[in-house]
């Protein structure tokens, strides 16, 4: 393998130095370069400057686009996050209120639950007092009957029956029954 390299080698060798020390090789080849260099200029050098013009015109679009939509999206993504939280606060907002009504509701409720304990309490009492002052009407009642009857029992003269009823509710309210 390395008699293979070594072979190699030396034909690089004997070449460039056959090259270097012939001036006409020398010469043929800066001709050729010449020549080459004009045909490239005069036919394909506008075309490539052309198309690496364009290539680099396209490039810089792009680019510049890449960045204006890079650009409204960062904008929009910044109002998107605006808009959020907005809503979130809004949202926030509104659970308040929710939460402050349903406390006033709440103590609504428990006013008038306790307007209308209340009420039926006074209710109750007054009916208790009615059906008192019922009873105890009733109870005079009954012992004026029983007085009147005890009394015109007793006494078998004719008495009129208003005097006698005076008389016992004169007697009844001494003794405030």
């Amino acid at each position: 393998m390395n008699e293979i390299f070594d072979q190699i080698t030396e034909m690089v060798e004997e070449g460039l130095y056959s090259v270097v020390n012939d001036p006409g090789i020398v010469i043929l080849n800066i001709l050729a370069l010449l020549v080459l260099l004009f045909f490239v200029r005069t036919f394909l050098w506008k075309k490539v400057t052309a198309f690496l013009d364009k290539r680099q015109i396209a490039l810089s679009e792009a680019i510049d686009q890449a960045d204006q939509e890079r650009q409204i999206a960062k904008s929009l993504q910044e109002k998107s996050l605006k808009e959020y939280e907005g809503m979130k606060e809004e949202t926030r907002q509104l659970k308040d209120k929710l939460t402050q009504e349903a406390y006033k509701e709440q103590e609504k409720l428990i006013t008038s639950a306790k307007e209308e304990v209340k009420r039926r309490l006074e209710q109750a009492e007054k009916d208790v007092e009615y059906e008192i002052s019922q009873a105890n009407e009733d109870i005079k009642q009954s012992i004026k009957e029983i007085a009147f009857s005890a009394a015109s029992k007793i006494v078998k003269r004719e008495i009129d029956q208003a005097v006698h009823q005076d008389i016992i509710d004169e007697i009844l309210d001494e003794r405030e029954i």
